[in-house]
């Protein structure tokens, strides 16, 4: 992974130099080559990820622990992860209300995952006090 970082990296600092050159004279062309790469760190970042989760996974399942805690926990990061990058992008083009509403919808969706484990918990709890 670390020789992949430093291409990741690499390609990183090039389109920023393509992406400040082309802000200037064509600015559509430079929103698209954010997106693209953007687009291609993430590919190649969750590819060397899901590997992990998985493995991880596997020994949640073993071990007898509800996986579905886990599983929670990593599509609230994912949701965040992407929510944060669709806010960023939207901020270097000076769009902030796109933004705002990037990271609004992003809690929304957290939460509205969430609900089910604080649905168990609040049974739990009422099981044990008896109500």
């Amino acid at each position: 992974m670390s020789g992949e970082l430093i291409r990741i990296v690499a390609v990183i600092i090039v389109a920023a130099v393509f992406v400040t050159a082309l802000r200037t004279r064509l600015g559509e062309y430079s929103f698209v080559l954010v997106l693209a790469v953007v687009s291609v760190v993430l590919v190649v970042i969750f590819g060397n990820l899901f590997g992990a989760i998985s493995k991880l996974n596997d020994l949640f399942y073993k071990s007898g622990n509800a996986a579905v805690y886990f599983i929670t926990a990593l599509k609230a990061l994912g949701i965040s992860y992407i929510t944060t990058f669709a806010a960023d992008i939207c901020r270097d083009f000076g769009l902030s209300a796109l933004a705002q509403a990037s990271e609004i919808a992003g809690r929304v969706a957290i939460f509205l995952l969430s609900l089910p484990l604080m649905t168990a918990v609040l049974q739990a709890a009422m099981k044990f006090v008896g109500l």
